[in-house]
């Protein structure tokens, strides 16, 4: 034990007193120095050094080894296991991003061009519902090839969420997207989901649904009133896309290109359809980007129509950040870690322009 007066060597004070020894040791030469030196100096210098406190080197205050000190500033890594979610269109992908942000894995099972009524799977899918945990499906008849597909990947513990529960279906149609407020009910579908599969994350999932369902709110609103404002109501369409979207806002689909994607029209239809927008004195018809123009151009030629395209939201391609979409210098805005969040909404605005145009 030491007494108050005495004092712990340093590490400084060790390397002085074995300079001192070695200067006075009149060596003969250099390699019996050396030999001294490693015999005599090194061995009582580690013990030295050993009797040097760690935190002699370092300023006193804040209690801690400098061990600790290391572990604070350069903590331990550690994998996080995300939540792995598939999506089957290009809507449900959108809703389920803006939901999950970065605390789940999302990713849309068909590629972009492929369209869930004509889609026919591939080994890469097989593979991704293996890794799968949650699928978030529209439901309707809209992706009936989901089924064979997990039950050719034969995965077990696969949650399936089917989000049309609790919209109000009209004949059957599954495009239940293409009006806001179904997306809202999609919208809280995929939450429960979410919270349900990773109740860790529920607090996250319930915020970013509030968020983004007030987002669907505005949309809402801002076609209601626009709406409001045009005088003509009724229109025809290609396909029966658009009858949540006609129901919710007082529009008026009249009639049909094609009653059933799968099925060609037949000549008896399509002179309903031309006898239609004469006794109804419809000026516009519209398409799809990928709708067959062959027999759109044939009528609106002789009808004297004005054509114009509607999106449904069905066959798109989700641009990763960086990239270019059509009618874009760049992405849009609303992309945030290469996901276009706003996505949704800005489609829904630019059919809205369209329907203004042609209907106002």
């Amino acid at each position: 034990m030491t007494t108050p007066l005495e004092r712990k060597p340093s590490c400084s004070s060790g390397l002085k007193k074995y300079r001192i020894r070695a200067i006075r040791n009149n060596v003969p030469n250099r390699s019996s120095f050396l030999k001294g030196l490693i015999l005599i100096g090194i061995i009582p210098l580690i013990a030295s050094f050993s009797a040097c406190s760690v935190g002699d080197d370092l300023p006193t205050g804040k209690a801690g080894s400098y061990q600790e000190q290391i572990s604070d500033q350069q903590p331990e890594q550690q994998t996080e296991t995300k939540l792995k979610v598939l999506t089957t269109i290009a809507p449900l992908y959108c809703f389920t991003k803006n939901i999950a942000g970065d605390f789940a894995d999302v990713e849309n099972l068909l590629s972009s061009g492929a369209g869930p009524h004509e889609y026919s799977f591939s080994p890469a899918d097989i593979k991704k519902i293996t890794e799968a945990q949650v699928i978030m499906k529209n439901g309707v008849n809209l992706d009936v090839w989901l089924d064979k597909l997990t039950a050719v990947a034969g995965k077990e513990k696969l949650t399936v969420v089917d989000t049309s529960s609790g919209v109000k279906i009209i004949n059957k149609n599954p495009h239940i997207w293409l009006s806001p407020g179904n997306a809202i009910i999609q919208v809280k579908n995929i939450r429960d989901a979410l919270i349900k599969a990773d109740p860790e994350n529920s607090e996250r999932y319930m915020e970013n649904t509030e968020k983004y369902i007030k987002r669907l709110d505005i949309l809402d609103r801002e076609i209601r009133d626009e709406v409001k404002t045009w005088r003509r109501k009724e229109f025809v369409a290609f396909h029966s896309a658009f009858l949540y979207f006609e129901r919710d806002y007082g529009l008026r689909q009249v009639a049909v290109i094609q009653e059933s994607p799968e099925e060609q029209p037949t000549p008896r239809h399509i002179a309903n359809v031309i006898n239609t927008i004469k006794t109804r004195d419809i000026r516009a018809i519209f398409t799809e980007p990928q709708a067959s123009h062959k027999i759109i151009e044939s009528i609106s030629q002789d009808l004297n129509l004005q054509v114009y395209s509607l999106d449904t939201l069905e066959i798109v391609a989700l641009y990763p950040e960086g990239k270019k979409a059509p009618g874009r210098l760049a992405s849009p805005p609303g992309f945030s870690n290469g996901v276009y969040h706003e996505w949704y909404e800005d489609r829904m605005r630019a059919n809205l322009e369209i329907l203004k145009k042609a209907l106002n």
